[in-house]
């Protein structure tokens, strides 16, 4: 959608005003007012957002930054579940020097109730160990599961939040990217914690929700993100006095208030971009049944698949027996406080396999990044222009396939 959005930029005027200040480090009248509308008018939220409950910054990283800063002190912990985007460890401790603590799902689905168990699990031991949980990070659609939360789903972990007195962030940046096709037409559709009625629940004001420029509007190159609020002006207050160090620019600003407030184009916009995502996520599993590729079921959102290539790690990885007894000693990830450990023989197989994909000139990014549990797992982005994703799928068949020769002469060597 580029093209579009170019075309949308190009047509406005640069006024004087914008060479300047604006209004303040914390988002220009005219963006929070366009916010607070577009909010309103596709979020569905059971009370009204308004312009005074949002503070910008320049970009989504850049608030789950101030967030941190706001809602935890130094060696704090934040939840988030596994597989997780990979950029919240930084945003997260570079300058709050929080901790993200990953939860593990164990075999669970991750985006069902029986997650929250593990969260109370994780959340058990870390306070147990000195770690004062703070705050919880929903990716809300998930990245990298391409999945919605149910809000039955929600509201478990409204009452998680609510029990522990934890902030619940909502991280949804990828709120408007949702696609359907026969083949998931079935899948959760999305739900905004703004849409559910806290009453009850967990009290309004550990509620807050993450937004940006970056993923639905596909502009990761105009750094501008919002935090949304509605029920903590403390929060707000205090966050405004270090805004200044992720000032958005003012031109940015105008571009997306500017954009929220075309109707017409933004609801041309994101039909024609759900669609474009449709036909992709259409064409790539077409290609993953062909080639015998599993994948997590129900994706509706955003612009990747978490793909499962575990059957091409296999179990020849195994040699000998004196290689099985050292399988699960060894370390192979690692995050403040935490320590991962898996088959150093499948972190060597994966390893081979990402570099065979790095030789062919096709990246797909591997479930290390994402804090796996497994490996052998890889977020595997679709939203790219046809002709590039038809390059990419070729040159990934040629990759299996490839792989796939190598396994069948490394089976011979296998001991049983």
């Amino acid at each position: 959608m580029h093209e579009e959005l170019a075309s949308f930029f190009n047509k406005l005027d640069f006024e004087p005003n914008l060479l300047t200040y604006g209004d303040g480090p914390f988002g220009s009248r005219p963006l929070r007012s366009a916010l607070s509308s577009y909010f309103n008018d596709y979020f569905k939220p059971v009370q009204k957002v308004l312009p005074e409950q949002f503070l910008v910054a320049g970009g989504a990283t850049s608030v789950i930054d101030l967030v941190a800063v706001g809602v935890a002190d130094e060696d704090d912990g934040i939840l988030i579940g596994r597989p997780l985007y990979t950029s919240f460890a930084k945003d997260i401790s570079a300058r709050a020097g929080a901790k993200m603590v990953p939860v593990s799902a164990q075999g669970k689905d991750p985006m069902s109730e029986e997650m929250v168990e593990q969260y109370e699990k994780e959340l058990q031991k870390q306070e147990k160990e000195g770690t004062k949980i703070r705050a919880i990070i929903l990716s809300s659609p998930h990245n990298p599961l391409g999945k919605c939360y149910s809000v039955d789903v929600l509201k478990a972990y409204m009452r998680f939040c609510q029990k522990h007195r934890l902030h619940l962030i909502s991280d949804e940046v990828y709120a408007m990217s949702i696609y359907i096709t026969p083949s998931n037409a079935s899948a959760i559709p999305f739900t905004s914690v703004l849409a559910i009625d806290a009453s009850g629940l967990i009290d309004a004001n550990l509620v807050h929700i993450i937004y940006g420029m970056s993923k639905d509007f596909s502009c990761n190159g105009l750094r501008c993100g919002v935090l949304l609020s509605q029920h903590n002006p403390s929060l707000l207050s205090s966050l405004k006095s270090i805004a200044m160090f992720s000032w958005p620019t003012s031109t940015t600003e105008h571009y997306w208030a500017t954009l929220l407030t075309d109707r017409p184009f933004l609801d041309y916009y994101f039909a024609e971009n759900s669609r474009r995502l449709a036909a992709s996520y259409a064409r790539m599993i077409q290609f993953f049944t062909e080639q015998g590729i599993d994948w997590v079921d129900g994706s509706n959102a955003g612009f990747f698949l978490w793909a499962d290539f575990r059957s091409l790690l296999g179990p020849d990885i195994i040699v000998n027996t004196e290689e099985k007894e050292q399988v699960d000693a060894v370390a192979v990830m690692e995050t403040p406080g935490q320590v991962y450990k898996t088959s150093k023989r499948a972190k060597e197989r994966d390893e081979w396999f990402f570099g065979k994909l790095m030789a062919a000139k096709v990246f797909i990014a591997s479930g290390d990044a994402f804090f796996a549990e497994e490996h052998g797992w890889y977020r595997v982005t679709f939203s790219v222009p046809d002709k590039v994703l038809k390059v990419g799928l070729e040159r990934l068949g040629r990759v299996l396939e490839e792989v796939r020769k190598e396994n069948g002469r490394r089976s011979r060597l296998v001991y049983r």
